[in-house]
């Protein structure tokens, strides 16, 4: 994967202060900003079908809304198995509490071990949702078809067969998250930029991800090569 182009190709779109402004403001705005995410998954699209311009522009607003729509649906669906685990912890702390204040120490204590184990696979579960939500969201991109997000087997297989290329995906994702606080350390001078900016980012990797994995040659059409127009006499 190359990650330096990830995090580069932004500034080669000769457009890229407009579209990165609009989307910087966008991502403030509650339901609006699904279309940020649905943006995210443009560029993955454009950059795994071989754009020399992966950046798209803004003008089919309800498109980049519905794609941002079904991000949100295959994550929170994926993410039931952890809601409902950190729901279970929730309800065993405030048991522990009580019987705390009800001076039963013992069961407070029995209760406090199993929410400390239930802690360290709830982080187990995150890890391991992280790394099937992509390649679930790799396969909505690729194909255009949000039930291949919820074939959970071939997901779970896809994402054992390339492993390395998901955690590389992990990674960047990390690094761009890290980019995008750096606006709101610089007392929100710059977090209209970077925020949307670590979106984009994403979008490459998961783009570059797809191409790496084949699943556009197994769920898609191959981006026919340039042909040069006739030059006529």
């Amino acid at each position: 994967m190359d990650i330096g182009k990830a995090f580069g190709f932004v500034f080669e779109d000769e457009r890229w202060i407009t579209k990165v402004l609009i989307g910087g403001l966008l991502i403030w705005i509650p339901i609006v900003n699904f279309a940020v995410f649905g943006y995210m998954l443009k560029v993955a699209e454009n950059v795994a079908k071989g754009s020399s311009t992966p950046l798209p522009e803004w003008s089919d607003f309800g498109d980049l809304f519905m794609r941002g729509l079904y991000y949100i649906a295959i994550a929170v669906v994926y993410a039931i198995p952890l809601i409902v685990l950190y729901c279970g912890l929730m309800a065993l702390v405030g048991g522990a509490g009580v019987a705390s204040d009800q001076g039963n120490d013992a069961a407070a204590g029995g209760l406090g071990l199993v929410a400390c184990f239930g802690y360290l696979v709830l982080f187990v579960l995150a890890i391991l949702t992280t790394l099937v939500q992509f390649p679930a969201v790799a396969r909505y991109v690729a194909t255009g078809s949000l039930s291949e997000a919820f074939k959970v087997s071939e997901v779970i297989a896809a994402t054992r067969a390339e492993i390395g290329t998901w955690i590389m995906v992990i990674v960047v994702v990390i690094l761009a998250s890290i980019v995008g606080q750096l606006g709101t350390i610089a007392c929100g001078v710059g977090v209209l930029f970077t925020l949307f900016y670590a979106q984009v980012v994403q979008g490459h990797a998961l783009g570059q991800a797809i191409v790496k994995t084949g699943l556009l040659p197994t769920y898609g059409d191959a981006p026919a090569p340039y042909v040069p127009p006739t030059s006529y006499q």
